[in-house]
């Protein structure tokens, strides 16, 4: 006898045929990737299907985006996230969506990424560049590009790197205040649903990892709304 499949897991697989479907509807110009989100530990591998992943680089195995930590860090509601910018690690621009599913209590399980590689078509004409305008919704809102990485530690390293730079002083000149700012906005990010994460940053702030736990404390603290998931 067959062991009864769940629910959740019937769904994902039969997303599977989805993420075919789309992307020989677009061709090789649509990268479509199915992210599995039951799990927060295994949010540095979520990638269960993926067509024409020749567009980023990636493949079965991969991690979740810095946008998607992001999303899942800050409680999103929509389930649609349509035409936002996104950006290839070697700098090709793609027209992205996301299509997120969830359970009965309304916990995100999956979603459905569809990454389109608007770089040769914005090279044609006006007709064809506005065709495929990226939201203005997004650009109006100021929301960085979301970027790809083969392995969530590279993913964890830009992260932390792009918010250490925005504080504008050295390491060595920060001070306690600093360091929690710099943390908290990471915990905002969803940087520190990870597991890694907590090592990553102690090695870029030069503290101990003791030091990063009592920040988050503190940082839970002043806003007890909020989850801490451990890294």
């Amino acid at each position: 006898m067959k062991a009864t499949v769940s629910r959740e897991t019937f769904l994902i697989e039969s997303l599977e045929n989805v993420v075919d479907g789309i992307a020989r509807t677009f061709g090789s110009r649509c990268e479509v990737v199915l992210h599995d989100l039951r799990n927060l530990e295994n949010l540095d591998r979520s990638i269960v299907k993926i067509a024409n992943g020749h567009i980023t680089g990636r493949k079965v195995g991969g991690p979740i985006t810095d946008k998607g930590l992001k999303d899942l860090r800050s409680g999103l509601t929509e389930d649609l996230l349509i035409n936002y910018p996104a950006v290839t690690k070697d700098g090709r621009r793609l027209k992205s969506s996301t299509i997120l599913f969830r359970n009965g209590k309304q916990k995100p399980i999956a979603s459905i990424c569809i990454n389109f590689d608007l770089t040769d078509i914005m090279s044609f004409n006006m007709f064809i560049q506005d065709l495929f305008e990226i939201s203005e919704e997004e650009k109006q809102q100021g929301g960085a590009a979301e970027t790809f990485q083969n392995q969530i530690g590279s993913t964890l390293n830009l992260m932390a790197d792009k918010i250490i730079r925005k504080a504008g002083k050295p390491v060595a000149s920060m001070d306690r205040k600093d360091r929690i700012e710099i943390v908290r906005q990471l915990e905002d990010q969803g940087f520190f649903l990870i597991k890694g994460a907590i090592k990553i940053i102690t090695s870029k702030l030069n503290v101990s990892k003791y030091s990063i736990y009592n920040y988050l404390e503190q940082i839970n603290m002043d806003r007890p709304d909020q989850k801490f998931y451990g890294g």
